[in-house]
């Protein structure tokens, strides 16, 4: 039997393969109103993981969240934090996409923020530092400009990207072209066994072909911008010793040692003049970079002599020639420095918690070692306690190391050329052209590690929040053009 060809055109306009996308910039228009006020109530509830009661809120609240686009919010308890699950199927899909987001934040010092609580969002016009006034009243608004900034804990780090995810599941009307997965993890900031324990309990629903890490500011050009690997880290704490207590320094200056000036020594041998760090081994595991690492970092459009000016910077660190190849590189910091009384005493013990951000090809323990071999080197004799008075009158230097290679997060790198990697690189050039910021190493880290161990899942990460929302620390905010461009990013990575 003939059909007849507006017959025909129904049957092929309302079949799935020929569905009409959805306009999800305009959906991002005429909906501003309702994101701004879902994700007001999302950062008025208290995020920082030793507060279990608000977490506790807070996975309450993201599972309705899930559940009002039908994403079968679940909420998984765990030794220590929960963790919200939730997905969208789609019968005869060949991919599945688990997308991981975090919705803890670092704990907050009011008296450091320009509003009374961190936790009590504050629109404002602008950025502070262009004394940009504040929003007091939002009713009736239809439309809210690009330029305007919501300034709360988490704004941008990492509850705004929960929110562009769930915003971009209704901008597609909830119909994505390939399964969606998320997990929202409750304790990324502060550690915990959250994660490893869901990952054994719940592997099944884990399962993905890809997993996307939504997390860290975007490039400082506004591009957007992916990455497919992130630092990991181990370090040291380091105490050095001189005498059993501090003494008078007027009477015993000139022939007591100064712990303080024995620490500066001691750490000043570790790091040369040019800022490259003189530990035997620091780079071996790295140099030289692979042609193709070289051409990506080349192509990251940093402006250098822009930040330089932004940041106040009279010079560099020098330990690299660029950004982008720092960030490829192991790096040494010192966090914390402490020794001394008040008192005009001379310190009688100094010591440094000493940090080391590494790549992809850095053993952790290796590195570890690698700095401690340094320490023996200098003449010093390591302990592993306090040490006692004959202890230390037995050597002329002595420092106790206490050492934490196996915390924090492991470095991880995917290959861009992997199929998987280059379905999320494709998906955004198809939608953003050339503008796309190709970052191959993260600077800060992102727990990738333990789905890696456990499913060998190639990992992508996207970087929505604005490079100046002042993540970790006080006045933290987010553009609310970047929420509405991370909303129509992450629709582009659900839809064909």
């Amino acid at each position: 039997m003939k059909r007849s060809l507006s017959a025909l055109i129904l049957l092929v306009s309302t079949s799935p393969a020929f569905a009409q996308q959805p306009d999800i910039e305009r959906y991002v228009r005429e909906h501003q109103p309702a994101i701004v006020k879902e994700f007001l109530e999302l950062l008025a509830i208290p995020n920082v993981r030793t507060d279990v009661p608000n977490i506790k809120r807070n996975a309450e609240l993201l599972k309705q969240m899930l559940d009002r686009r039908d994403m079968k919010g679940e909420i998984w308890d765990t030794p220590s934090t929960p963790l919200v699950y939730g997905e969208r199927l789609v019968p005869g899909s060949t991919r599945t996409v688990l997308f991981y987001i975090h919705f803890d934040g670092q704990p907050v010092n009011k008296a450091t923020w320009k509003q009374a609580d961190p936790f009590q969002p504050i629109l404002r016009a602008g950025t502070l530092e262009e004394g940009a006034e504040e929003i007091r009243d939002i009713s009736g608004r239809t439309t809210f400009p690009d330029a305007w900034r919501i300034y709360a804990r988490s704004a941008g780090d990492d509850k705004g990207p929960i929110q562009m995810f769930v915003s971009a599941m209704d901008a597609i009307g909830g119909r994505p072209a390939h399964n969606v997965k998320v997990i929202l993890h409750g304790e990324e900031e502060g550690g915990g066994p959250a994660l490893d324990h869901v990952i054994k309990a719940h592997g099944d629903k884990l399962k993905s072909d890809v997993l996307i890490i939504v997390d860290g500011p975007q490039h400082p050009s506004g591009n957007p911008t992916v990455y497919y690997g992130a630092r990991g880290g181990a370090g040291l704490e380091v105490t050095v010793y001189t005498a059993t207590s501090a003494m008078h320094s007027g009477n015993y200056g000139n022939w007591l040692p100064d712990a303080n000036v024995r620490l500066a020594q001691l750490l000043s041998s570790m790091v040369g003049a040019t800022g490259k760090i003189a530990i035997e081994g620091f780079y071996d595991d790295v140099l030289p970079f692979p042609p193709a690492a070289v051409k990506m970092m080349n192509e990251v459009p940093d402006d250098s002599a822009g930040m330089k000016t932004l940041y106040g910077l009279g010079s560099t660190d020098g330990a690299a020639s660029s950004l982008q190849e720092g960030l490829n590189l192991p790096a040494f910091s010192v966090h914390v420095m402490k020794g001394g009384e008040v008192g005009g005493v001379i310190a009688a013990s100094s010591t440094a918690d000493i940090a080391l951000r590494l790549v992809k090809e850095n053993s952790p323990r290796a590195m570890v070692d690698r700095v401690v071999a340094h320490i023996r080197k200098q003449g010093y004799f390591i302990v592993d306690k306090e040490p006692d008075a004959p202890t230390m009158a037995a050597h002329p230097r002595i420092a106790k190391v206490t050492t934490r290679a196996g915390a924090g997060i492991g470095a991880w790198r995917t290959d861009p050329d992997d199929p998987q990697a280059q379905f999320v690189t494709d998906r955004l050039r198809a939608k953003y052209g050339n503008a796309v910021v190709r970052i191959r190493t993260l600077g800060g880290g992102v727990p990738a590690g333990p789905f890696i161990e456990a499913f060998r899942v190639p990992t992508v990460g996207i970087s929505l929040a604005n490079y100046d929302d002042n993540q970790h620390t006080d006045n933290e905010n987010l553009r609310l053009g970047n929420m509405w461009n991370g909303i129509v990013t992450l629709a582009t990575l659900m839809t064909k």
